[in-house]
């Protein structure tokens, strides 16, 4: 029989990062592979996280490397959707 957990705030809502170019979605989806943060693509969406990106910390480091990552890319910009929160 499957244990389930205890309380709603053990299950994790991935982050939907939006991107301006959707050309550039699988490159950031490599980018985020490669430093081990699980991600896939869906349109112009990229799928970001299991549990541990959901932390205030895992997301926090998440903003950081994708506004690292848009630097390097003239003209870039994103948004990340998560829990009915946007954050730009």
């Amino acid at each position: 029989m499957p244990t389930w957990p205890a309380e709603c705030d053990e299950y994790r809502v991935p982050h939907h990062v939006l991107l301006t170019d959707a050309r550039l979605a699988d490159e950031l989806v490599a980018s985020l592979r490669d430093a081990g943060t699980p991600a896939h693509k869906r349109g112009r969406r990229v799928i970001v996280g299991d549990g541990a990106v959901s932390e205030p910390e895992g997301r926090l480091e998440l903003l950081f490397f994708l506004r690292t990552w848009a630097l390097t890319r003239p003209g870039v910009a994103f948004e990340v959707v998560d829990k009915g929160a946007e954050t730009r």
